[in-house]
């Protein structure tokens, strides 16, 4: 049994979401140049979405989309600059001092490489007993027997407690994180690309191990990645992100059978088969163009100068959250995602058919 009493918050029912983020904006102003500011990164424009209880979100999409921004205004650890994040209820979006602390034993944060995100003057045991210090949760002396808890929980040996990260596989240093992380009996875990810097083989024992833990402690988890073959695998539901802004949200079943933005349909056309008579002869939806730059977002849809059936109007009118088909919940914001859905139209099947 963990070591910490977890505190009841008053108020909070079953129904209410570990993490609610709404109309989410993180802008990042850029430098002066001869006195006149160069522009605004607008790195989240407007996201809203929730995580449950024992839910694991995974928000996928290509590198600069603002997952990892996502993550670290979640965390506090960068200024929201408007909307609102809540934890358990409770916003702490603009929290600052003790009441930005206390958030933070709510939330805790996994990384992308742990060789960096853990001291490697410390030793493993000083690494886990650090933030039960911080947060004043356990006396000194039962440290040690939590320590040996969190090592047990990760499938570390014991022993490990008195060496230091460098003494590690990259695999073993990054159960070394997660035992951080669940160190203070967090209600959620932003996991940042937690496998993108370990090898192949160690990939699915780190998935594994947090599916394990999830079931154990009911753990709410944001999984950022761009790996999506990973992200089919731990997650319940994905967010599909582009530029700033959310394209997708439904469950993992549907967007991996069912995508109806065009962007996500491109993404899922890139994940490698792991059969190569069919890798060779599959095809690929191809996007034309770069992406544009944060400094520069296109009006309307940030997608459409790369969308295969852009319309005029995605030019001028940002397009909206809409619900489309069934019960399961599902939501694009596209202009012609009622289209896309249904049988599609002989131009937009012709757009969307892989080159």
């Amino acid at each position: 049994m963990s070591g910490i009493v977890t505190e009841r918050v008053d108020g909070v029912g079953s129904d209410v979401p570990v993490l609610a983020v709404e109309d989410l904006r993180v802008h990042f102003p850029v430098g002066r140049s001869l006195g006149v500011r160069r522009g605004v990164v607008k790195a989240v424009d407007g996201v809203s979405f929730e995580v449950r209880k024992g839910e694991t979100l995974g928000v996928v999409g290509e590198s600069g989309c603002g997952k990892s921004t996502i993550g670290m205004a979640v965390q506090g650890l960068v200024p929201v600059t408007s909307g609102s994040i809540a934890i358990n209820g409770q916003d702490v979006s603009r929290a600052r001092g003790r009441a930005r602390q206390a958030s933070r034993r709510q939330t805790q944060m996994i990384f992308q490489d742990p060789t960096s995100s853990l001291n490697a003057r410390m030793t493993v045991g000083e690494l886990l007993e650090e933030p039960l210090v911080v947060h004043h949760l356990v006396p000194a002396a039962e440290r040690r027997r939590r320590v040996h808890e969190l090592l047990d929980q990760v499938h570390l040996p014991r022993e490990a407690a008195d060496r230091y990260p460098h003494e590690f596989s990259g695999g073993q240093r990054q159960r070394v994180s997660i035992a951080r992380a669940l160190a203070v009996d967090p209600a959620l875990i932003v996991c940042d690309e937690p496998i993108a810097s370990l090898d192949l083989s160690v990939r699915a024992q780190i998935l594994n191990l947090l599916k394990e833990l999830q079931r154990e402690t009911d753990l709410a988890l944001l999984f950022i990645s761009h790996d999506l073959a990973a992200v089919s695998h731990i997650s319940d539901r994905v967010l599909v992100m582009y530029l700033g802004r959310a394209m997708e949200l439904t469950t993992r079943e549907r967007v991996y059978a069912e995508p109806v933005h065009p962007y996500t349909r491109a993404l899922l056309s890139a994940v490698p088969v792991p059969d190569p008579d069919v890798e060779r002869s599959r095809q690929r939806i191809l996007l034309r163009g770069e992406v544009p730059s944060p400094l520069d977002p296109p009006s309307g849809c940030v997608f459409r100068t790369r969308c295969p059936v852009a319309l005029p109007t995605c030019a001028d009118d940002r397009p909206t959250w809409t619900a489309v088909g069934g019960p399961d919940p599902h939501d694009v914001a596209c202009h012609r995602s009622g289209e896309l859905l249904a049988e599609l139209p002989t131009d937009l099947a012709e757009a969307l058919t892989p080159r």
